[in-house]
């Protein structure tokens, strides 16, 4: 497949964005085929090692979200790409005899730990005692710890070593909670700047793996330390095409119409679309004569996907190859808040959390619900309004199993581990599968 952005080796990425960073007199050097290994362990260098890391996880978080939102109710295909539609159909299975869309992202975000963790160790090595008080450490440790997040969400099982076996999902939350901890007890020994930057970060991934993991009092504590605004992007860009994202790319009418709204929805659209291209808006789901700014839709009538199957709606957010992809933000955090109040049967706070989002965008509060139902509903809902294919949807679908229900029976409701991972494991053999779970 070609749509996806290419992979690079670990080393290379570090490299990429060695060069990214620009043409000084640190590149200037008296043979270039003899640059190598140990030239990465020099200080000035260093820091373009952290930066490849933290590269390398952002360059596959879209791709995350790609295959997610497949996966979900928010998408589908409206590609030509048969593995595209397997994903969006709901019909892969465990050690899937191809490696199809799904096996690349996972591939990537497995990548990106490795080269957070191989980052890490040669930061250590180069600066010593004071690499506990480097912003550098903090960083790629971050990485390592996020990215077990990821992989949680996205898929099944996977290694939570390198060449580890295979480990359930909800696993990779736990070891994230114990990364992310000990990333927080870095953040402690950093100047003041450096703080304000990376507590937030590290908080709010915490909180998501705290919550994940079942650990509700701390997921809440966590979120509450976010400051309001706060947001962490990958960052893309329209130059060349690594550094481009897949949203961008093939999930609107400025590039590619290969994904778009999801056919059950396509009534839940307010918006009058003629021969050029309008703007339209899912209904607030607790107003239905009202248009949610926060799911928006871009279309003109009578036009249809590249499979020339269904209708497109283009997804408004990712309207060109630069868009950025939030991968952590204070307003999921109000909504951790919310799911944590929800399961304390506190269902007033709950709604002031929600209520936080809404008003911000003018949509009316909710009342605070009365029933453990209605308090599920209006949490799943608004997680699916404020974080509208952000890479959330489709595991919330799959921890409340509700995928049968809003989607449809007989699918998997999670991502099957990667056929390369499988193939190229030693501790892994094919057959011994136990997910992903059918609706």
């Amino acid at each position: 497949m070609t749509y996806m952005k290419s992979i690079r080796h670990v080393g290379r990425l570090a490299l990429v964005a060695v060069l990214a960073a620009g043409c000084s007199g640190v590149f200037d050097v008296e043979d270039p085929q003899a640059f190598g290994d140990a030239d990465l362990n020099d200080p000035v260098i260093i820091k373009n090692v952290a930066d490849g890391a933290e590269g390398s996880l952002q360059q596959a978080y879209d791709d995350f979200v790609t295959v997610t939102s497949l996966l979900g109710d928010e998408l589908e295909s409206t590609s030509t790409w048969i593995d595209w539609e397997d994903i969006s159909e709901g019909r892969l299975r465990g050690d899937w005899a191809s490696t199809g869309s799904f096996s690349g992202p996972q591939d990537q975000v497995l990548r990106a730990r490795f080269a957070a963790q191989s980052a890490a160790d040669r930061i250590t090595t180069v600066l010593g005692a004071a690499a506990n008080s480097s912003p550098l450490l903090t960083q790629v440790k971050w990485v390592d710890g996020f990215a077990d997040v990821v992989l949680g969400m996205g898929w099944c099982e996977g290694p939570l070593t390198q060449g580890g076996a295979r480990s359930p999902n909800t696993a990779f939350f736990t070891q994230a909670v114990t990364k992310l901890t000990a990333t927080l007890t870095l953040v402690n020994s950093l100047n003041a700047a450096d703080q304000a930057k990376w507590r937030p970060i590290v908080l709010a991934s915490r909180a998501r793996a705290n919550l994940f993991a079942g650990n509700y009092d701390a997921a809440l504590s966590d979120a509450l330390a976010v400051p309001a605004g706060f947001v962490k992007n990958a960052v893309y860009a329209e130059a060349a095409a690594v550094q481009q994202s897949t949203t961008g790319n093939q999930f609107h009418q400025n590039r590619n119409r290969s994904g778009g709204l999801r056919r059950q929805y396509f009534n839940h659209v307010l918006g009058t679309f003629g021969s050029a291209y309008s703007t339209g808006y899912l209904y607030d789901w607790y107003a239905p004569t009202v248009s949610d700014p926060r799911i928006a839709v871009t279309r003109k009538a009578g036009e249809k996907g590249v499979n020339n199957r269904f209708d497109y709606y283009g997804i408004t957010k990712y309207s060109d190859r630069g868009s950025d992809q939030p991968m952590l933000t204070s307003k999921e955090m109000n909504l951790i808040a919310a799911e944590v109040y929800m399961r304390r049967n506190d269902y007033t706070n709950m709604a002031a959390k929600i209520n936080v989002e809404r008003t911000a965008v003018g949509l009316a509060p909710i009342t605070a619900p009365t029933s453990a139902a209605a308090a599920q509903t209006a949490l799943l809902n608004e997680r699916m309004a404020v974080l509208f294919v952000e890479g959330h949807r489709a595991y919330d679908l799959h921890r409340f199993n509700l995928v049968g229900t809003v989607i449809g029976t007989g699918r998997n409701t999670m991502l099957p581990l990667s056929r390369n991972e499988i193939l190229a494991n030693p501790s892994m053999k094919e057959g011994e599968a136990t997910c992903p779970r059918i609706s």
